[in-house]
């Protein structure tokens, strides 16, 4: 699968995942993510700590 990052204003985010949900579960995969300067600095600790797990899995 290929990954996409898209911002959009928050007035347009529920008709947006409204869209994204219609499709093919089995091709699509929602992630929500809050604004990363919303973050407090325990869920952005976190954030980098997980995505580092992730990375070294698939380097190992």
């Amino acid at each position: 699968m290929k990954a996409l990052q898209i911002q959009v204003d928050e007035s347009f985010y529920p008709a947006l995942l409204e869209v994204l949900k219609n499709l093919p579960t089995n091709k699509i995969k929602i992630i929500e993510h809050e604004d990363p300067a919303e973050l407090s600095f325990e869920q952005a600790m976190e954030h980098t700590l997980d995505k580092n797990a992730e990375l070294y899995k698939r380097l190992s």
